[in-house]
C-alpha cells in the first residue's frame, strides 16, 4: 500500500520510538532521552507569564508523558541543570534566544524544532475573548481556563508530538484514548513547520460546543482534534447576520416595514424576524450596522437572511422579484443576492479590506443570474450535506454549483457549511450507523486550495435528554477523519482507517472494518430494507464475540447501543405498507368530466367517499375533510371537500402558482408515489394556486404536474377539484420535469398516495390525512394504497 511522505514520517517516528523504548538507558543510538526507563530526563519550560493555552499545553504534555512512561517531567519557567533535555512550550525568552518564534504561524499552525538537548513546540497562543473554566471533572485542570477563540498553536504542536509517539484521540474521554506504553522516549530530530490545509475547521457540536461542554473530557477532545473557532475567520454571527439589525424590541416596534409581509402580517416572529429586502430603511440600517461592527474590529460580517427564509415578501415593492422558474434552490437567489451585493458595494466604499458574507442556502443556494459579478468584498458559505455525496449525482451538482459561484466572485473566497447531524434524536437517520470517511477524503481533496474550510454542525445528545446511546458512537469516525484531513488532506485515508480499526477495536478490527465498509456503502438502504438492518446486527454480534469483555468490547457495545432506535423501527420497515388504508379510483369516462369545483354530476355519482383523519393519532379532526377519486386512461381525478365553519378567516397563503407561501395558509395536498417514481407532492391553496414538488432527488420545484384545478367556496365549506395528467411508466426517462410518471395502479403494482389538509387558525396548525403519517405530510412509508378498477 502506497503511503505519502507525511504518513511514512509519522510511522517511522512511531516505530523508532518503540525501538528506543526497548533499548537500555545507555542510549545505544546516541540520542538524548526525554524519559529513560521510567525516569524523566527532561523538564517542560514555559514563559514566566504564559498564556492560558500555553499552560494547558504544558500540562497536557506532562500528563501524557507520564501516562506513556511513568516519567513525569516538571513544568518550570527556567531550564534546570538536573535534566539534560528541555522542552520549550510556547513563546518565551528561551525560544527568543534560540531564534524560534511564532511569526507567520496563522490559523493555529505550529513549529516543532529540536537541537542539542532541546525541543521547541510552539505556535501562536494569543488570548482572545472570555474564558471557560476548566477542572470541572479533571482535578489536574483546576485553576485553568481557555477561550474558544484563544490561539492554540502550541497545543497543536504538543498533540502532534504525542501523535508521533502513538497517541490517538478517537472519541471523547478515556474510552477514546490510545496511549502507548514505553519505558523510554527519545528526543526526536525534527525541524518542521506545520500549517493546516484548511484555515476554517469549526465543528459546532450541538449542546457540547466549547462554551457549553458538560465536562473537561469534551473540551479536551475538541482541542486534540485540532479544530478551531470560526469566530476569528467568519466573525459573529456566522449564519443569519441580518437579524442583528432588527433584533431589538425598539426596532421591531418602530420599523415593522423592515419585516416581510406574509399573509397580510409582518413576519416579526418568524425565526428572529424575516426581512423585507426591498425596504430601503432596512438596507440603510444594515449598512450602518456593518460599518459600526467593522469599526469595532470585526473582520467579517454576515448579512444573510433569517433561517427558514423560503418565501418572497408579499409587499408591493417585492412583487415579481422571485424566480420560481429556477426551482426551489433559485427561487429567491436574485432577490437575496441583490440585497447582499448592494450592502457590500456600499460598505466597500469605507472598508474595502473587510469582508461581507452570506450563506448560499435553501431558496438562494444558486448564484444570481441578474448580477454578472459580485462585489469584491463578498465571501460565500455554501451549505450542503457532505454525506449525501453517496449519491454521485449530488456530488456532480455541488461541483457545478461551486464552479458557477466562483465565476461570479472576484474574491474567490468560499467556505462550506456542512451537517453531520445523523444522530439527531427524532431525525431521519437516528440509529443508522452513517459512516462516510471515503466521501470526506474525496471531497476535502477536491476542495484543497479552493475552499477556506468548513463550519460543520455535529449532533450530540443534550445531557438532560437521558439517552442511553452515545451520539458519537459512529459519528466520531467521520469527525476524526475530517479533523485529521484538515491538517494534511494528502495523507492516505485507508492507512488512517486501518490504524483506527487496529487501535480502537483490537481483536475485532477486521470485523469492525467490514462493518464500517458495509455501512459506508449501504447505510441509506436501512431506511427501507430490514435485511440490511439484520446484517448490521450480525456483523456487530461477530465483532462483540471477538472483542469480548474488554475496552474493545465496550467500544463495539457503544455502536450496538446506538443502533437500538433503528432496531425498534425494524418491524415497521419489515411490515412495510401491509396495513396501509386502501382507496379505489373507479374508472370513469373523461368525456363526462367538467372541471368547475362543484363536485357534482354523473362523473362523481356513486363513488365512495373517503374521510381524512387527524394526522398524528388517526382521530377525527376538528374540521372534516372528504374526497373521491377516479381514473381514466390519461388522468387521475380528485374531488376534495373541506368543511369550514369559519370561512371568513380562511387563510390564503398565495394566489399564484409555484409560490411556497402556499404552506403559510390553508391548503390541501396530494402525495403520489408510483411504481416508477417516488414521489410527487402537489399543494393547492383555497383559491386554486398550485405548488408542485418532485421528491425523487430532493426538493425539486422545477417539476410541473400539469394538474388542472377548480375551486368553489360555500357558506361552510370549500372544495377543490383536480385533474392530474398521467404520462406513462417511462415518462420521467423522456422528460423528468413534467407530468406524473406511472401506469394504472392495480393489484400487484399499486400506487401509494395521500390526500392531506392543513388548516390554519391563529397560531394553530391543524393537520389531517387519509393515511395518518405522524407529525408531517412527508412520510411516504405511511402513505395509503391506491388501486384503480
Amino acid at each position: 500500500m502506497r503511503m505519502n511522505a507525511r504518513a511514512c514520517h509519522l510511522l517511522g517516528w512511531t516505530i523508532m520510538s518503540f525501538i528506543i523504548a526497548n533499548l537500555s538507558a545507555s542510549g545505544a543510538l546516541g540520542q538524548a532521552l526525554i524519559v529513560d526507563r521510567g525516569q524523566a530526563r527532561a523538564d517542560i519550560v514555559i514563559a514566566e507569564n504564559p498564556s492560558r493555552a500555553t499552560k494547558l499545553a504544558a500540562l497536557e504534555l506532562q500528563d501524557f508523558i507520564e501516562k506513556i512512561s511513568d516519567g513525569k517531567p516538571v513544568i518550570v519557567t527556567e531550564p534546570g541543570r538536573d535534566n539534560p533535555v528541555h522542552i520549550y512550550i510556547g513563546a518565551s525568552k528561551h525560544t527568543d534566544r534560540l531564534n524560534i518564534s511564532d511569526e507567520g504561524l496563522e490559523y493555529d499552525a505550529f513549529r516543532m524544532v529540536s537541537g542539542d538537548g532541546w525541543l521547541v513546540l510552539l505556535g501562536s497562543d494569543k488570548e482572545s475573548g472570555d474564558a471557560t473554566s476548566l477542572g470541572q471533572d479533571i482535578e489536574r485542570l483546576r485553576g485553568l481556563s481557555l477561550s474558544e477563540t484563544d490561539g492554540r498553536g502550541s497545543l497543536n504542536a504538543v498533540y502532534e508530538f504525542l501523535r508521533g509517539v502513538g497517541c490517538r484521540w478517537y472519541f471523547p474521554g478515556e474510552i477514546g484514548e490510545i496511549v502507548p506504553k514505553m519505558e523510554t522516549i527519545a528526543l526526536p530530530e525534527i525541524n518542521r513547520t506545520i500549517s493546516p490545509d484548511f484555515r476554517l475547521r469549526h465543528m459546532r457540536q450541538w449542546y457540547y460546543s466549547f462554551y457549553q461542554t458538560p465536562g473537561d473530557h469534551e473540551i479536551l477532545w475538541q482541542l486534540r482534534l485540532g479544530i478551531n473557532s470560526s469566530r476569528r475567520i467568519l466573525g459573529s454571527p456566522r449564519g443569519h447576520g441580518i437579524i442583528e439589525v432588527y433584533r431589538s424590541e425598539e426596532v421591531q416596534k418602530n420599523h415593522p416595514e423592515y419585516f416581510a409581509l406574509w399573509g397580510g402580517k409582518r413576519a416579526i416572529g418568524h425565526a428572529d424576524g424575516a426581512p423585507c429586502l426591498s425596504s430601503e430603511g432596512l438596507f440603510e440600517a444594515n449598512v450602518e450596522y456593518v460599518r459600526s461592527m467593522f469599526d469595532k474590529g470585526e473582520p467579517v460580517i454576515s448579512v444573510a437572511p433569517s433561517d427558514g427564509y423560503t418565501t418572497l415578501c408579499q409587499c408591493d415593492f417585492c412583487k415579481g422579484k422571485d424566480t420560481p422558474e429556477r426551482g426551489y434552490n433559485g427561487l429567491l437567489s436574485d432577490y437575496v443576492w441583490d440585497y447582499v451585493n448592494r450592502v457590500a458595494i456600499e460598505v466597500y466604499k469605507t472598508h474595502p479590506e473587510k469582508k461581507i458574507t452570506c450563506i448560499a442556502y435553501t431558496t438562494y443556494l444558486l448564484p444570481p443570474e441578474k448580477i454578472e459579478e459580485l462585489s469584491p468584498n463578498i465571501a460565500i458559505i455554501l451549505c450542503r450535506w457532505r454525506s449525501h455525496f453517496i449519491n454521485r449525482s449530488k456530488r456532480e451538482d455541488f461541483t457545478n454549483l461551486l464552479d458557477a459561484w466562483l465565476e461570479k466572485m472576484p474574491s474567490k473566497e468560499v467556505y462550506i457549511w456542512d451537517y453531520y447531524l445523523h444522530s439527531r434524536p427524532g431525525g431521519t437517520y437516528e440509529g443508522i450507523p452513517v459512516y462516510f470517511p471515503h466521501i470526506i477524503d474525496e471531497d476535502l481533496k477536491s476542495l484543497k486550495g479552493i475552499s477556506g474550510g468548513d463550519y460543520i454542525e455535529v449532533s450530540r445528545n443534550a445531557p438532560d435528554w437521558g439517552k442511553k446511546w452515545h451520539a458519537m458512537a459512529t459519528n466520531h469516525l467521520n469527525v476524526y477523519v475530517t479533523a485529521r484531513l484538515y491538517w494534511d488532506v494528502d495523507q492516505d485515508v485507508d492507512a488512517m482507517l486501518d490504524e483506527y480499526y487496529t487501535n480502537f477495536y483490537g481483536p475485532a478490527a477486521e470485523e469492525m472494518k467490514g462493518f464500517v465498509e458495509y455501512c459506508e456503502k449501504d447505510w441509506p438502504e436501512s431506511l427501507k430494507d430490514a435485511a440490511v438492518i439484520d446484517r448490521f446486527v450480525e456483523m456487530l454480534d461477530d465483532a462483540q464475540a471477538k472483542a469480548g469483555d474488554t475496552i474493545f468490547g465496550k467500544r463495539v457495545g457503544m455502536v450496538v447501543d446506538y443502533i437500538q432506535p433503528l432496531l425498534a423501527k425494524r418491524s415497521e420497515i419489515d411490515k412495510g405498507r401491509k396495513d396501509a388504508p386502501v382507496a379505489v379510483a373507479k374508472k370513469r369516462d373523461g368525456a363526462d368530466f367538467t372541471l368547475d369545483g362543484k363536485l357534482d354530476g354523473a362523473f362523481w355519482d356513486g363513488l365512495e367517499t373517503y374521510p381524512l383523519r387527524e394526522l398524528a393519532h388517526g382521530g377525527e379532526p376538528d374540521a372534516k375533510t372528504t374526497f373521491k377519486v377516479a381514473w381514466d386512461e390519461d388522468f387521475l381525478y380528485f374531488a376534495i371537500r373541506c368543511a369550514e365553519e369559519d370561512m371568513k378567516n380562511l387563510r390564503v397563503g398565495t394566489t399564484k402558482n409555484e409560490d411556497s407561501n402556499v404552506w403559510k395558509g390553508d391548503e390541501v395536498e396530494l402525495m403520489l408515489e408510483t411504481p416508477t417514481h417516488a414521489y410527487y407532492q402537489i399543494a393547492i391553496s383555497p383559491v386554486g394556486a398550485i405548488m408542485d414538488v418532485d421528491w425523487k432527488n430532493g426538493f425539486d420545484t422545477t417539476w410541473s404536474s400539469g394538474a388542472e384545478v377548480a375551486v368553489q367556496h360555500g357558506d361552510d365549506f370549500w372544495t377543490v377539484e383536480v385533474r392530474v395528467p398521467i404520462a406513462g411508466a417511462e415518462a420521467d426517462q423522456v422528460d423528468d420535469k413534467s407530468g406524473v410518471s406511472g401506469d394504472m395502479p392495480r393489484e400487484g403494482d399499486p400506487w401509494f398516495f395521500n390526500v392531506c389538509r392543513q388548516r390554519m387558525r391563529g397560531d394553530t396548525r391543524q393537520l389531517s390525512g387519509f393515511s395518518p403519517t405522524g407529525s408531517g405530510f412527508l412520510n411516504p412509508d405511511k402513505f395509503g394504497k391506491l388501486l384503480a378498477r
